[in-house]
């Protein structure tokens, strides 16, 4: 692909996501939200951070692994842990990054 055809595929790229990202800023700014998509709306985040986590713990060379012989399994373990008993979001990225930092020490 020459250089002129991949600035101008990013640029076309770079458009439609602006304007697909725009488009719900602007079409939903003067209106509100049906209850149905606002209740869909409020588990966005935690569905996406939930995606990460897992293919962060569980993905490993494009294939997936449930292996427990890595500190990140134990420590998001803890880090769950203390997120159920406290309901504290900084106390449970403390304690799964500090579990995280032990458990590499001792793996």
């Amino acid at each position: 692909m020459s250089t002129s055809a991949l600035l101008a595929l990013l640029m076309v790229v770079g458009l439609l996501t602006f304007l697909y990202r725009y488009a719900m800023i602007g079409f939903f700014a003067s209106r509100s939200l049906p209850a149905w998509l606002h209740a869909l709306c409020r588990h966005i985040a935690p569905a996406s951070f939930a995606a990460l986590t897992a293919s962060a713990l569980f993905v490993s060379g494009g294939d997936v692994q449930f292996a427990f012989d890595s500190p990140r399994p134990w420590a998001a373990l803890v880090a769950v842990i203390v997120a159920w008993r406290t309901r504290n979001v900084l106390a449970t990225i403390a304690a799964g990054m500090a579990a995280l930092y032990l458990l590499k020490l001792l793996f």
